[in-house]
């Protein structure tokens, strides 16, 4: 083997060796903003770094199933006496394997991207709202937190919606194909927006035009004015929502709420606001608001909020404790 490909080979494995560092960092529950910071500008030094990075994340990933699939299935053993050096170290790799799985897919405060980002051509942050032109005579606009991949080879591209929210507007002759969570929707004229929520939940509205679900061996047809929820197994009932919720708030930059009750806006809140507000006082969770928001200003929000209910406040950088 020559020098040249030796060094090669010899850079490689250490960009490896890095990249499972990353990973056993990030899923220490240690890692700070300033690792996240780090961490992106170590991924983006080459396509090499990317590359080992996917690497690594897959290995920790199937560490993750292995060692839960383990503990499934293992034996309980009542008093079990002292445990060996070996039973140690095979504890704590289990461990190490959960804690990864579980630091991964669930990345604190929004350190790193979640595992489903790893196939995403297009990424939104927490606040960011992004217009995509990634297929013909159809437009695309990602909601805050929200990843999509994109295959428009063919007469027939189709779009993933791999977390988040998105809406999807087209006037084509052939129709597009939009697969999110357990469904797949086909469009050629109209305008619908996709939603996922937790547990592999997916909510399609239909604002204009004709959308069909394809969910298991269902074919569902989704008419103007129309929404439906559909999880993994179970498909909902078609709705039909008022005239007044024709395309959804965040696409004009406002958060709406009728109602709601204050946690549940809180959390809304959060989707689109950098760092956390967290309502410690419990008692206010069922409390209801009505409000109009701008996205671009919700620190103004948070500080209403506050004001409206008399709540007690703490900050610590980005994150505000209310009650």
């Amino acid at each position: 083997m020559r020098g040249a490909d030796r060094d090669g080979l010899a850079g490689a494995g250490a960009i490896q060796a890095q990249a499972h560092d990353w990973a056993a960092r990030l899923a220490s529950g240690n890692a700070t903003r300033q690792d996240g910071e780090s961490f992106r500008r170590w991924r983006a030094q080459s396509p090499a770094h990317e590359q080992a990075w996917k690497h690594a994340a897959q290995t920790w990933r199937e560490l993750g199933g292995v060692t839960r699939a383990y503990a499934a299935h293992a034996p309980v053993v009542a008093r079990p006496s002292r445990p060996t050096r070996r039973q140690v170290l095979g504890l704590a790799a289990t461990a190490a394997g959960a804690l990864a799985a579980v630091g991964l897919v669930r990345p604190p405060l929004g350190l790193w991207e979640p595992w489903r980002d790893l196939d995403a051509d297009y990424r939104t942050a927490t606040g960011e709202r992004r217009e995509l032109d990634v297929v013909a005579q159809a437009s695309v606009m990602l909601n805050t937190q929200s990843s999509l991949s994109v295959d428009a080879a063919g007469d027939a591209p189709r779009l993933a919606l791999l977390r988040g929210e998105a809406a999807v507007a087209a006037r084509r002759e052939a129709p597009l194909e939009v697969v999110a969570g357990a469904g797949r929707v086909r469009l050629t004229h109209g305008d619908i927006e996709l939603r996922c929520l937790r547990d592999g939940e997916v909510r399609l509205r239909c604002n204009a035009g004709e959308a069909e679900l394809i969910h298991g061996g269902r074919v569902l047809q989704v008419p103007a004015r129309h929404e439906v929820a559909y999880g993994a197994r179970q498909l909902g009932v078609l709705r039909p929502y008022p005239p007044a919720g024709a395309q959804a708030d965040w696409r004009r930059g406002m958060l709406v709420f009728h109602d709601l009750p204050l946690a549940e806006a809180i959390e809304e809140i959060n989707r689109y606001r950098p760092g956390r507000v967290v309502l410690l006082d419990e008692s206010q969770a069922a409390r209801r608001i009505s409000a109009n928001f701008e996205i671009a200003a919700l620190d103004e929000a948070v500080a209403q909020i506050q004001s409206l209910y008399h709540l007690p406040v703490r900050r610590m950088g980005r994150v505000v404790f209310l009650g």
